[in-house]
């Protein structure tokens, strides 16, 4: 049998969301043991309307069909807000490839929508500012927050679940989460159908967040690392979401939940869309190894760390246009 087999499983939701008795504590054990081995689930019977991503997706397409001088007029600045072209991310941080070419995309980055006079905007908070928006695309603002709105209340709601897949009381992971940094990134990856070694519409990472959701794309491409070193797919369900383990949720299990690195491939002929929408803690939570993975004979492996630090860090690292500003 191939390692891949049953190594992503799909998880029916339903009965958490309702609230049936027994139903999520019986699916965080199931999380549990999937994020011992690849990190990475798909979910169904989670109560998102399908018009949802399908309006998310018709909207990326309609964005990067525009042509470039308006996109790279919503360029991104200090922050990873809007437009993001091809050439300008290099995954430095990889683990499991050493990666020296850009990664073949380009993307639109949209966070939590705030007006110009919002109290976090005009106080100077980190990693906060007012999105910037197409000025010219009918119903894209409209359908991307609709999207990213109800991605959040369903990370959200399945918070509890990652709590006790810990080992944790359901609400222990809510004071990190009062105020979640999540972002919606619209992804358009250039058609790779000839192998170019070293390059890869997305090179090999992990996400550095807490954990990640993908509405399923219409090309495959994604492709998963398991702990022995063989890449498989996600099961290519219609209608479902993959979902993955990221870096923070690495430290609050103390490694017992590493992140599996992925990449993405296109090998096909034309343009591929991906909609990821992270979801992360509040930018001054101050993340711990939880008391149920840190033991005597497995103490802490990290010390407390800011998210704030680990994001600036990271973006210093991965982003070009980052490089030349001061830490």
């Amino acid at each position: 049998m191939s390692l891949a087999e049953g190594r992503i499983p799909v998880l029916d939701i339903a009965p958490t969301l309702a609230g049936q008795p027994g139903a999520a504590e019986a699916l965080a054990e199931r999380v549990a043991r999937t994020c011992e081995d690849t990190g990475f689930l798909v979910l169904s019977g989670h109560g998102i309307d399908p018009a949802l991503p399908a309006g998310c997706f018709e909207a990326a397409a309609r964005f990067f069909a525009l042509p470039d001088e308006v996109k790279l007029a919503l360029k991104v600045g200090a922050l990873n807000i809007g437009f993001l072209p091809t050439g300008a991310q290099v995954i430095r941080t990889s683990k499991v490839a050493e990666v020296k070419k850009p990664n073949l995309n380009e993307s639109f980055y949209i966070i939590r929508d705030r007006g110009p006079d919002h109290p976090d905007i005009v106080a100077g908070k980190p990693f906060v500012a007012p999105n910037r928006w197409p000025p010219d695309l009918p119903g894209f603002r409209e359908a991307t927050l609709a999207y990213f709105t109800a991605m959040e209340a369903l990370a959200l709601r399945l918070l509890p679940v990652v709590s006790m897949a810990l080992g944790m009381p359901r609400d222990t992971l809510a004071g990190d989460f009062r105020d979640p940094a999540c972002t919606l990134r619209l992804i358009r990856y250039q058609p790779q159908p000839e192998p170019e070694e070293g390059r890869f519409g997305f090179a090999p990472h992990i996400d550095t967040n807490l954990i990640t959701f993908l509405a399923q794309s219409a090309l495959p491409g994604l492709e998963v690392r398991t702990r022995e070193g063989e890449w498989l797919r996600p099961p290519a369900i219609p209608g479902t979401f993959v979902v993955n383990t990221a870096e923070m949720l690495g430290r609050y299990s103390n490694d017992r939940f590493a992140p599996t690195p992925h990449r993405v491939v296109n090998a096909a002929n034309e343009m591929r869309y991906a909609i990821p929408f992270f979801f992360g803690p509040d930018n001054d939570a101050v993340i711990r190894p939880v008391p149920s993975c840190v033991t005597a004979e497995n103490p802490a492996r990290y010390a407390p760390l800011l998210y704030e630090d680990h994001r600036r860090k990271l973006n210093q690292t991965n982003f070009v246009h980052r490089q030349a500003q001061p830490a």
